[in-house]
């Protein structure tokens, strides 16, 4: 973290003119903890932004705690998480909302007066949520930021949370170290996992194709002895290994964090259990590809033909940035990244970046109903195996349906 500017009597900064940082650096010498640690200890009040390449964060500390996060993408809320998990039905999630529109309640104090949920079930969401949010910035290295004292930002699309600086520095920190033990064996979240023996050696297709045979052998797994809360995880970690759900989506699907299941899946590496298949290139460039064609047709039909320009240059520059070779014109896609030399796990995570930070851009824009139609509304019209890969990597997120990619 270099400083390169800093005016410490909080007096001074609240008459500073708003456009001008009280904070501004990048985490190169030293690191986050040391940025957390300063505004937590000088007790202050004010807004946090973060920024790498295309991705960003913004933190609101109030008097040194961590309040409020938000992120240049949209960011799960506590109820879709519950209903993601299948914790919650989303018929009860609907009607929790609906409760909550009416009479002030929030959706989970609706949820936990009828018993349909337990405060460890939020408290394990709002883990998810830190893990999404805060600890992958302990792994950010070319980050700049600013910091604005006094400026209390609550961005749309974000999340409420009431948490101590110093607790996300040991946590942060004990994250980080441990992620670089098991990352040797479990390199990305991206990844997908089987029962040793299931398929050919790196290929998905055929532990798709013999997906029944997955399904069958995920019972001969045996999870690695532990104590009784390690156990019941890495077997309900083991019953989601179908050959199809990478780690960030069993996750998901257990209501474990992403961090959970790669360490017990590290442990079931060691023991000999499971292995690694790649996930379908070919398949996921495919996809990408309609996206960005029906996205591009679909703004042209909606008479929005210079936005629709506008996200084609978004696609050049992003693309440009992140080192990625797919490029459209007039619509149509040219060149894809079947060829480019990012592994196969960096594409799908610079894919749903860039498709999140569009969403986004198209909820502040556009009504609901175009919105829709722009990517929630393709999703309908998908095959199953493409709906279910949608559903994997985010492209798109609707209340309800993902209580379906839970199954």
């Amino acid at each position: 973290m270099t400083v390169e500017a800093v005016r410490v009597p909080a007096i001074e900064a609240r008459i500073a003119p708003v456009d001008e940082p009280d904070l501004v650096g990048s985490l190169r010498a030293f690191s986050l903890s040391d940025l957390l640690q300063l505004i937590a200890l000088s007790g202050q009040t004010g807004t946090l932004h973060l920024t790498q390449g295309w991705n960003g964060r913004t933190l609101t500390f109030e008097r040194g705690r961590v309040t409020y996060i938000a992120a240049a993408t949209r960011l799960p809320s506590t109820i879709e998480l519950l209903v993601a998990s299948g914790r919650v039905d989303p018929m009860a999630a609907e009607a929790a909302n609906a409760a909550c529109d009416a009479g002030g309640r929030s959706p989970e104090q609706t949820l936990l007066d009828v018993g349909a949920i337990e405060q460890s079930d939020l408290a394990r969401c709002r883990e998810r949520q830190l893990e999404e949010t805060i600890y992958t910035l302990f792994l950010w290295r070319n980050c700049r930021f600013t910091f604005r004292v006094g400026q209390v930002e609550r961005a749309a699309g974000g999340i409420t949370v009431d948490v101590a600086s110093e607790r996300l520095i040991v946590d942060g920190t004990r994250r980080v170290d441990e992620w670089i033990a098991i990352s040797p064996r479990v390199p990305s979240v991206r990844l997908i996992y089987v029962p040793t023996g299931v398929g050919e050696p790196g290929s998905l297709d055929a532990a798709i194709n013999d997906r029944l045979d997955v399904r069958r052998d995920v019972a001969d797994v045996a999870p690695p002895n532990g104590d009784g809360a390690q156990a019941s995880g890495d077997a309900a970690i083991c019953a989601r290994l179908d050959g199809r759900r990478d780690v960030a989506t069993v996750a998901q699907a257990t209501g474990l964090t992403q961090f959970e299941v790669a360490r017990g899946l590290s442990r079931m590496v060691d023991a000999g259990t499971v292995r690694a298949v790649l996930p379908d290139r070919v398949r996921i460039t495919s996809l990408f590809r309609f996206l960005l064609e029906s996205i591009h047709m679909k703004l042209t039909l909606y008479g929005y033909a210079s936005e629709a320009a506008e996200f084609e240059r978004e696609l050049a520059r992003f693309a440009t940035d992140n080192g990625l070779k797919v490029r459209m014109q007039g619509g149509k896609v040219l060149l894809t990244d079947q060829n480019t030399p990012l592994a196969t796990t960096e594409l799908i995570d610079l894919y749903r970046l860039f498709i999140a930070i569009q969403n986004n851009r198209f909820r502040r824009r556009f009504a609901p109903d175009i919105v829709h139609g722009l990517v929630e509304g393709l999703y309908i019209h998908l095959d199953l195996d493409d709906r279910e890969m949608m559903r994997m990597y985010e492209f798109v997120q609707i209340e309800g349906l993902l209580g379906a990619a839970a199954v």
